[in-house]
């Protein structure tokens, strides 16, 4: 009697376990789970209840195409207004143009010079941190002080040297503002102008995408005592493992006359080289740049991590900027940082 009894019971925990799923589901199914509803379906086929089978097997089409035509909606809301934009560019705009309707080169110039189109692409990150800290206190100035960055890039030829390389030309300006001070002066500025050739890894399938071979020059537009700048070429890699990108970099410092060099020690803090890890997720990016001087004696080196994410608006973005060591700045080469920021950025 007992075992009878022991058998009941275990024949009935798989249809109890049963009974719960198709509880979860349908659920699931209720709040508008496409997916959802299909398995609870299957579930009741199984059971040859086809009343709630083909009530469920309804319900799933109904859903998924509910929410097809809700993706279908929100595209069409969006080439909208990017249509409206356009429209609303060239109503602005297009009235420049009218005297030159006879003159096609000269409207082409025209147009150029209103709508500044002259294929400039950002290179670097873009960015705005209105508000940043350094723990680290230093002479004559704020710990808290504004730091942004503009960069962009223009192409000059492609595949010249038969390599499908594109040649470009790029600028680069960091600047420190300390606007928590009474006069709200600018403390530095670094100005990066570079030239470059970049080109991609003859196998696709690989998992070496591109190099990037250049010449940099970095100053600060100071004089005197305060002056600073070295020019570099340099070689850099770009590795794909993954949703990872690597990108290693070494550089040769190009030599000065003694007597003119502003910082003959730079080296000893900023290395030759710099490797950065950029992983990018869903709508987000994540970025470690790693220096160091790769000396067992007075080692020195950096490190900044930066994080972004969507904002209201497209391609705006909030951003969050941390950084850790040695030469934030040419003024600062020798000196340690320990920085966080928070701001927006526009390009990535």
């Amino acid at each position: 009697m007992k075992k009878i009894f022991l058998c009941a019971i275990l024949a009935q925990i798989p249809w109890v376990l049963l009974a719960g799923e198709l509880t979860v589901l349908e659920e699931q199914a209720k709040r508008g789970d496409a997916k959802a509803a299909y398995e609870l379906a299957k579930q009741y086929e199984a059971q040859h209840n086809n009343e709630r089978s083909l009530y469920w097997y309804k319900q799933a089409a109904i859903l998924s195409f509910e929410a097809k035509t809700s993706q279908n909606k929100e595209l069409e809301n969006s080439i909208a207004q990017q249509h409206q934009k356009a429209e609303r560019t060239e109503a602005i705009y297009g009235s420049f143009l009218t005297p030159y309707d006879d003159d096609e080169e000269t409207q082409s110039s025209v147009r150029q010079m209103v709508t500044k189109t002259f294929d400039i692409a950002p290179y670097k990150m873009n960015y705005l941190l209105p508000i940043t800290y350094d723990t680290v206190d230093h002479a004559n100035r704020d710990n808290q002080e504004t730091k942004f960055q503009v960069s962009f890039q223009k192409g000059l030829s492609d595949n010249l040297l038969g390599l499908n390389e594109s040649f470009v030309v790029a600028y680069t300006q960091t600047s420190w503002w300390q606007t928590a001070s009474d006069s709200s002066p600018f403390r530095e500025s670094n100005y990066e102008p570079e030239l470059f050739m970049i080109m991609p890894h003859f196998d696709t399938d690989s998992f070496i995408k591109a190099y990037q071979l250049g010449i940099v020059h970095q100053s600060n537009g100071q004089g005197g005592d305060k002056s600073r700048s070295w020019n570099r070429v340099y070689a850099k890699a770009f590795f794909q493992a993954g949703g990872l990108v690597i990108s290693p970099r070494v550089w040769y410092r190009l030599p000065e006359d003694e007597a003119s060099d502003d910082n003959p020690d730079i080296d000893d803090y900023l290395g030759y080289g710099d490797l950065e890890l950029i992983y990018p997720w869903k709508k987000q990016t994540f970025k470690v740049l790693v220096r160091n001087n790769m000396r067992s004696e007075e080692n020195k080196g950096a490190v900044q991590f930066d994080w972004t994410f969507p904002m209201w608006a497209e391609n705006l973005f909030g951003y969050i900027q941390l950084y850790s060591g040695y030469s934030e700045s040419l003024i600062d080469y020798n000196k340690r940082t320990d920085r966080i920021g928070i701001g927006f950025a526009l390009s990535r």
